[in-house]
């Protein structure tokens, strides 16, 4: 698989989510990979197992004498022993954004999935319509897609299919054939000075559609219709809530008690084209499975093709995710750290639950994040019964002292909350043991680590 005329790069970062998938396709597409992160981790020994070459820490002798690109994540600092080394050994250096947007550029059909929310969902539900299709693309997803066991897959076609992120404006280094626009709201305001600043970027990200390209965007977010102005390309609109929508979800109805997911007839035009079974809860996921499928047609994919698709999705890697149960309550994992996404995943899990108890374990993903969301996290938490609150994961943050898991659980009872700060991972765990029942949901929310509870639990 090692192809030496292709070159030697290294990921500093690569367990990273979007860092991993970009280490494998370049492994996959024949160039000799290593990389290094600050611990061990599934993901790097998933890499291992796939013949790579992974260090689980960071050092200027991983730099091998061999190494002819060095691609890093922003989350890495300037003072970092490899990124030293690679300077000063005059070896090429790119940030990860950009080595994704040099492999975008080499498929002639590229869709990037772009917004706040919903991109790895979506970039799955779209990516399994195109594998049911047979069109087989090229995938880089932020997640674990199980269909192909991964959370990227190279093939020799024309087709690929990529997750946009706007972190640091990242997104901008891509220049794709088709976009999709789920929605916008504030966030990463660690970077962006406000909404403004967001959507000014993410019209200039529009404006890379090419004339005969597509852009998909959500009729229902006036915010991503706004910035759709900007795009000179064929602009297609989908909604969940208006029949005027070009494509459109109608006759939206839960599947019948004790089945996850929703059906739903799929409107092209005002005209019925094929009713759809999702096996995934709620209504975000019906939105994105109609953002899929606008995306889809306009790639030459049939009806069948996309229901098809859609009924073979089964989620993604954190995304609702089934871990099992313990006491006959149903443990799940999911990836919302936004307070849009937490009540969306709530809301599902009350589907689910019904009138049984939802424990959530909230993990709040950075420390900025947390300060300026936490009157949105307390809405958005009150759908769950009682919420365990751990100390906040700070990613590649410094902690200001001004804000903790145990503050933001004292925030959340003053709300009228039925919350408890618990740092330990272990006691978090024993204490849900003891109390979950046959019928109820638990349910871990972030970004972080928080999911090694789970481990613990079951």
């Amino acid at each position: 698989m090692i192809n030496e005329k292709k070159g030697h790069i290294h990921f500093i970062g690569i367990g990273g989510s979007s860092m991993s998938g970009i280490a494998e396709l370049a492994f996959k597409q024949g160039y000799s990979v290593s990389g290094s992160d600050r611990t061990d981790s599934d993901k790097l020994t998933h890499l291992q197992e796939k013949g790579i070459t992974v260090y689980p820490f960071h050092s200027a002798q991983n730099i091998s004498e061999d190494v002819t690109l060095v691609v890093y994540t922003l989350a890495v600092p300037q003072d970092n022993p490899e990124l030293i080394e690679a300077a000063r050994r005059n070896i090429p250096i790119m940030e990860r954004g950009v080595y994704l947007g040099k492999i975008c550029s080499h498929y002639k059909y590229s869709v990037a999935v772009a917004g706040t929310h919903g991109k790895t969902s979506t970039t799955s539900m779209l990516s399994s319509i195109l594998l049911s299709a047979n069109i087989n693309p090229s995938i880089h997803i932020g997640g674990v897609f199980p269909r192909i066991g991964s959370n990227v897959l190279a093939n020799d076609s024309d087709y690929f299919i990529t997750e946009a992120c706007e972190y640091h404006a990242n997104f901008l280094n891509l220049r794709p054939f088709g976009e999709i626009i789920l929605n916008i709201e504030e966030e990463h305001l660690d970077y962006y000075k406000d909404l403004n600043h967001i959507t000014d970027c993410f019209s200039e990200f529009v404006s890379y559609c090419p004339a005969d390209g597509f852009l998909v965007v959500c009729a229902d977010d006036k915010n991503a219709m706004k910035v759709s102005e900007k795009a000179a390309t064929n602009v297609v609109t989908y909604s969940i809530k208006n029949p005027a929508g070009d494509f459109y979800a109608g006759n939206i109805s839960r599947r019948q008690p004790g089945v996850v997911g929703t059906t739903y007839t799929l409107y092209n035009k005002n005209i019925p084209i094929t009713d759809i079974v999702l096996n995934v809860p709620g209504l975000h996921n019906v939105s994105n499975s109609v953002a899929a499928a606008a995306a889809a047609v306009q790639l030459g994919c049939s009806a069948e093709s996309i229901k098809a698709g859609l009924e073979a999705f089964y989620g993604t890697g954190r995304r609702f995710e089934n871990k099992g149960e313990i006491n006959g309550a149903l443990v799940i994992d999911d990836y919302a750290h936004h307070p849009t996404e937490i009540q969306a995943t709530l809301s599902a899990a009350r589907e689910v639950a019904g009138n049984n108890k939802i424990y959530a374990v909230f993990q709040a993903h950075t420390y900025s994040r947390a300060i300026a969301f936490i009157d949105d996290f307390a809405d958005a938490l009150k759908e769950a019964d009682f919420v365990v609150v751990t100390d906040i994961f700070p990613a590649r943050e410094k902690d200001p002292g001004t804000i903790s898991g145990k503050s933001m659980s004292e925030y959340f009872i003053n709300k009228g909350i039925n919350a408890k700060h618990i740092s330990d991972f272990c006691e978090t765990a024993a204490l849900l043991r003891y109390i979950a029942k046959k019928g109820d949901v638990i349910i871990t929310l972030g970004a972080g680590d928080v999911n090694k509870i789970i481990s613990k639990l079951i």
